[in-house]
């Protein structure tokens, strides 16, 4: 304990947030989303670190955090050393028990970036995007960090010939279950057609092998041990009375003290044959109900293709226009359609107009960065009547047979003052027949002030996602989500930094956010340093 005390002391304690596998200000869905970097601002060689809580299941530790990062060149190189510490002072021994948690300590290994001749990335890849979205958009493999840490990687190529190139991804080297690749070329650029010869199209896949991979399997019964009550044995799995001993080798099922008749539990027959006859004045249980579990002995894949197109229509120094689109299926399922598109760059904006229509059955960005949480959680339903409880996993693939068909226009606009205020806005209108939830909202301002010095930056964030109507009276609403950061210096290497969020929940159903307990408030301080 005076060890880990001496070690908190050194690092400067602070009730740090926990670090989340992405930044709170971005949230998932959000289309003003941009890719992360990979380095630390302007820095060569440099180290990131945080020490504070993190929760993983039901236990709180301390953690401490270090992320060494070095670039040379096109060369790049980071490591992620997260010791994380419980009550009692112990390292958390899971982390260190077996060689593939050695090669998590991996950050990163990187060369080059995704429009140079020969790239690649092994390690964390905290935001993946496949052609203009329709598959991967901004997808990330740190989701479920700390408690899952998973070792991606993709590697690519762009020729000088036709502007053909190719990419592979994997969400994680070691089960290759998430993946994806592009194909991509330019093929009029040898025959000198205005415009045409600067067309590019790509096709793109993606799929994921085992949706149920979410979940661990350690004995290999084909029950996921998340509701397996015994997953160190391939025997057994079930105990309905949780008294500790499986239902295949109990003769009382529910616990209430009486056997249970054997024609409600072939092990009581097993055991004791013809114990109902040679006994015919015993209680036995004859409205004994077992919990039951879905096994899952194959895996359940599903796939989504796109083919994209890009062309430059007008590109200059101080305005670029582009027209893009992009259609995607997700195979045994419905397809949809980005078209047209435009976006351009003028002096300090950045825009992008788009109309989309999609059919039944189709889900945009599928692969979105909250994927490796949606992609399958556990389903359990107690049956009123009988009291039987029952166990299965249900994947995001199944919601999309309630999807209906919709279509509108997305917009977005992002402008860039003097490096000193940034604004983002953006909005979505999709209608349909069926549609009435199909408009949502996105607005930030990020403030950087040369003037204080001290003040490295200052967000707010709003968001109305997912509505009938954008509600300007009532901003507070239960669509609707407000966040804050600032950062402050404390030294060259030091920043101080707060979060503030709002989360709204309309208990009595007025359709008016009022008091402390329709309004959940975060907030948050620590201390993040670089060297």
């Amino acid at each position: 304990m005076k060890k880990l005390l001496l070690i908190i002391l050194v690092f400067m304690p602070v009730l740090f947030f926990c670090q989340a596998a992405y930044d709170e200000m971005t949230i998932p869905g959000d289309p003003m989303m941009e890719e992360d970097s990979e380095y630390p601002d302007g820095a060569q060689m440099g180290m990131n670190g945080v020490v504070g809580a993190v929760t993983v299941g039901d236990v709180t530790y301390s953690q401490i955090r270090l992320q060494p990062q070095i670039k040379l060149g096109k060369f790049g190189f980071g490591l992620d050393v997260d010791l994380m510490i419980d009550s009692e002072g112990n390292v958390r021994k899971e982390d260190w028990d077996e060689w593939q948690d050695y090669v998590n300590k991996l950050l990163y290994i990187s060369w080059a970036d995704r429009r140079d001749p020969f790239y690649f990335k092994i390690g964390s890849i905290p935001s993946y995007t496949l052609g203009h979205g329709l598959i991967f958009n901004h997808y990330s493999n740190m989701l479920r960090y700390p408690a899952v840490k998973n070792v991606g990687g993709y590697v690519g190529i762009n020729t000088p010939i036709s502007g053909l190139g190719m990419e592979a991804y994997t969400h994680n080297i070691h089960k290759n279950e998430i993946l994806a690749g592009r194909v991509h070329a330019k093929p009029f650029a040898l025959l000198e057609l205005p415009l045409l010869e600067r067309l590019s199209v790509g096709v793109n896949a993606g799929i994921d092998r085992n949706q149920y991979g979410k979940y661990e399997d350690a004995d290999g019964d084909n029950i996921p041990d998340v509701y397996d009550k015994f997953p160190d044995s391939q025997n057994h799995w079930l105990d309905t009375d949780d008294d500790g001993i499986a239902d295949n080798v109990d003769v009382d099922l529910n616990g209430n003290g009486f056997i249970d008749h054997p024609d409600q539990n072939p092990y009581v027959d097993s055991q004791f044959p013809d114990i109902a006859i040679n006994y015919p004045n015993y209680l036995f249980d004859v409205n004994v109900v077992a919990d039951s579990v879905q096994a899952y002995s194959e895996e359940d894949e599903v796939a989504v293709y796109s083919l994209d197109y890009t062309i430059p229509l007008i590109q200059t120094d101080v305005f670029t226009f582009e027209n893009y689109a992009e259609i995607a299926m997700i195979d045994g399922y419905g397809s949809g359609v980005v078209f047209p598109g435009f976006a351009s760059k003028f002096l300090i904006f950045d825009a992008k107009l788009e109309f989309r229509n999609f059919g039944d059955e189709f889900l945009p960005g599928y692969f979105d960065r909250l994927y490796d949480n949606q992609r399958s959680n556990v389903l359990h339903i107690r049956d009123d009547v009988s009291g039987r409880r029952m166990w299965s996993l249900v994947t995001k693939e199944s919601t999309l047979k309630d999807i209906k068909a919709s279509t509108g226009w997305f917009g977005y606009l992002r402008a860039n003052l003097y490096d000193m205020v940034y604004i983002k806005a953006a909005y979505q209108d999709m209608y349909g027949e069926d549609v009435t939830m199909g408009k949502s909202m996105w607005g930030s301002i990020t403030v950087s002030p040369t003037i204080m010095p001290k003040l490295k930056e200052a967000t707010i964030y709003y968001a109305q996602t997912n509505v009938d109507y954008i509600n300007f009276r009532y901003p507070r609403n239960t669509n609707a989500i407000v966040i804050g950061k600032v950062v402050y210096a404390l030294s060259d290497n030091a920043n101080l930094v707060g979060k503030y969020s709002e989360f709204y929940n309309d208990l009595n159903a007025d359709g008016i956010i009022k008091g402390k307990d329709e309004i959940l408030e975060v907030l948050k301080f620590g201390v993040e340093f670089t060297f």
